[in-house]
This record gives structure tokens, C-alpha cells and sequence, in this order.
């Protein structure tokens, strides 16, 4: 299953957060790490702390941008 980010890149930290929250359980409480290049193909790996579901989501660059700068 593909899953693409769905905040932009000036929304807040409330709504990115709520992007990558647990698609199983619905936790927010969700460990994340940016894969690949910006540039190409950026996606962020999750992992949800409270049920251990692990998923890739796939962003666009001004997204990928974003959580470089803002940081897990």
C-alpha cells in the first residue's frame, strides 16, 4: 500500500504531526526518520511506539524539506 503525506508545508506542526500519526491505532505517539534524498523519491519511515506498526509514507520535497528542518 502506497501512502503519501498529506500536510503542507505551512501548515502546523499540529497537522503535520496528525499526517504521520499511527494508521493502525491511531496514536500520535509515532518515531519517524526521513529515507532518501529530497530530491528524489523522499519518503519518511514511522514507527508507532504504542502498537509497533512500521510504514513507509512518501512526501513531496517542500515536505521532505519541512521535517529536515523541524526535526523528529
Amino acid at each position: 500500500m502506497l501512502e503519501v503525506a498529506t500536510f503542507r508545508q505551512d501548515d502546523p506542526a499540529v497537522l503535520v504531526a496528525a499526517s504521520l500519526a499511527c494508521r493502525v491505532c491511531l496514536s500520535g505517539d509515532v518515531a519517524w526518520a526521513l529515507d532518501g534524498e529530497p530530491q528524489e523519491d523522499p519518503s519518511v519511515v514511522c514507527r508507532c511506539r504504542a502498537c509497533g506498526d512500521e510504514r513507509r509514507v512518501f512526501l513531496a520535497p517542500e515536505q521532505a524539506l519541512r521535517l529536515a528542518v523541524a526535526g523528529p
